[in-house]
C-alpha cells in the first residue's frame, strides 16, 4: 500500500506542477496585460492634464509591458502631436494601424498629423479610410481640411 502512494505520488506530483505553473504563467499575463493597461490610464491622465512628457513616459511604460498594445502607440502619437512632434506622431499611429489596422481611431489622427504638415492628400487618404469604417469625422475638421487642400469632397 505504502509503494502504491508513493508512486501516485510520483505521476500525480508532475501533474499538479504542471497545473500551477500553468496558472502562475496564465496569472503573470494577466498581471502583465493589466499593468500596460494601467500604465497607458496613467498616461491618458496625465495627458488631459498636459503633462505631455509624463504621459509620454507613462505610454514607454505600458509599451515595454505589451509591445502589441495598438491603444497605447495610439495615445503617445496624440501625446507628440500635442508637442508639434508630428513626425513622431505620425511614426506611432502608423505602428499602432500595423498591429491593428482596424484601429480607426488612429488613421483619424494620423489624418490630423498629415493636416498639420501640410500634407494635405495623405490626411484625405485617412479621413476616406475613418469613413469607409463606418466612423464620423467632426465637421469642422473636414471644413477646415477643404479650406486648408482646397478640395470640395
Amino acid at each position: 500500500m505504502k509503494n502504491s502512494v508513493i508512486r501516485s505520488t510520483w505521476v500525480i506530483s508532475p501533474i499538479v506542477l504542471f497545473f500551477l505553473f500553468s496558472c502562475a504563467s496564465t496569472q503573470q499575463k494577466q498581471v502583465e496585460s493589466g499593468d500596460a493597461e494601467f500604465y497607458n490610464s496613467l498616461g491618458t491622465a496625465s495627458a488631459e492634464r498636459g503633462q505631455y512628457d509624463k504621459a509620454m513616459t507613462d505610454f514607454n511604460k505600458a509599451l515595454e509591458i505589451n509591445p502589441k498594445f495598438a491603444m497605447a502607440y495610439n495615445n503617445r502619437g496624440m501625446a507628440h502631436m500635442a508637442k508639434g512632434q508630428h513626425d513622431k506622431a505620425i511614426a506611432d499611429f502608423n505602428k499602432a494601424l500595423q498591429i491593428n489596422p482596424m484601429l480607426a481611431l488612429a488613421y483619424g489622427n494620423r489624418g490630423r498629423a498629415y493636416y498639420f504638415k501640410k500634407e494635405y492628400d495623405k490626411s484625405w487618404d485617412d479621413i476616406k479610410k475613418v469613413q469607409a469604417l463606418g466612423y464620423q469625422i467632426p465637421p469642422e475638421f473636414l471644413d477646415d481640411l477643404r479650406k486648408a487642400s482646397g478640395r470640395e469632397k
